[in-house]
């Protein structure tokens, strides 16, 4: 398949062949997502309703992702097997993917606005700039579909391909900011007390993580659609690039449980039973600032036999 203009090309192996590699990447994503999903409303079911309602929606969206992809690689592979250049059709369900995978994106990024918000004691400029830059990602990926819904090839991409690089641009810087700002805000919770900072480093190693992760796949889409439009290697990309959103989202989610485990003499503390963090503080112990205690379930930190130092964990993860 060539695109744009020119004869058609069939090269299968970097055509279908990528694309269904690409399946096979998001239904072995997929399976990951469903144990995680399980995993995380058996561990973590004291969450914020509206946490856990969207985790479910994240999942639902996920396994529709997975049906849309499936549906139009047996499309291309199955029915119109003995019709090879059916491959240039673009099928409907290539673009009702896209839709969904944008939703699904949506949400993953609202939650990180609302982390952001909470880390930098309710202060509106991080919010702000994020949602603003993915209201712009969100609206490109949705007009890039619309298009796609009324063309009869391939072929006709490059009348708004223009919108297909703008979108992968700004979600690459997106997430960039996204990450660089998760780590700046986080080290500013530093105490000086070693159990207390090796939490803040392992929240920070997650942040750089997910950002790091989304942001190359979402370049590695951007690049082969650029180096090579006439094939489908870029589809393969975009296909697992709203299943590592959703898993990074669910694996910190997870995480927390596994990080207080590792912790030597952590113990839960009520949050009910916490009310003001100075009267806590002992022996000089320095205490994380209130804002960033108000923001997760605290838990109690026992350092080198001193006084317990309040440190807090949970949505300071990257969601």
């Amino acid at each position: 398949m060539s695109f744009p203009g020119g004869a058609v090309r069939l090269q299968f192996n970097s055509t279908l062949g990528a694309a269904f590699l690409g399946q096979f990447a998001t239904a072995i994503l997929y399976g990951i997502t469903s144990l995680q999903t399980f995993i995380y409303y058996k561990q973590h079911y004291k969450d914020p309703l509206i946490l856990r309602f969207l985790v479910g929606v994240l999942w639902i969206l996920d396994g529709i992702h997975v049906a849309f992809i499936t549906h139009a690689m047996y499309m291309y592979m199955i029915v119109n097997f003995a019709n090879p250049l059916n491959v240039d059709k673009p099928i409907w369900s290539v673009w009702a993917m896209i839709i969904v995978s944008n939703i699904s994106n949506i949400i993953v990024r609202a939650i990180f606005s609302r982390t952001l918000w909470k880390l930098s004691g309710k202060a509106l400029i991080f919010p702000l700039v994020i949602g603003l830059l993915s209201i712009y990602v969100a609206a490109d990926a949705f007009y890039f579909a619309i298009r796609g819904f009324r063309i009869d090839s391939y072929l006709d991409i490059h009348h708004f391909s223009w919108s297909l690089y703008n979108g992968f641009a700004f979600e690459v810087l997106v997430d960039g900011m996204i990450t660089v700002s998760q780590c700046l805000l986080l080290r500013r919770f530093r105490t000086g007390i070693k159990s207390t900072d090796s939490i803040i480093t392992i929240l920070m190693v997650y942040s750089i993580n997910t950002g790091l992760l989304t942001s190359i796949c979402a370049i590695l889409c951007l690049v082969t659609f650029t180096v090579l439009p006439d094939m489908f290697v870029y589809f393969a990309f975009y296909f697992v690039l709203s299943k590592l959103y959703v898993n990074s989202v669910l694996a910190n989610l997870n995480a927390r449980s596994t990080i207080l485990e590792n912790m030597p003499g952590a113990k839960p503390l009520n949050k009910y039973d916490y009310t003001d963090p100075s009267s806590m503080s002992s022996g000089g112990a320095n205490l994380v600032p209130a804002q960033f205690s108000s923001v997760v379930d605290p838990v109690l930190l026992t350092t080198r036999g001193e006084r317990s130092v309040l440190a807090t964990i949970g949505e300071t993860s990257p969601v």
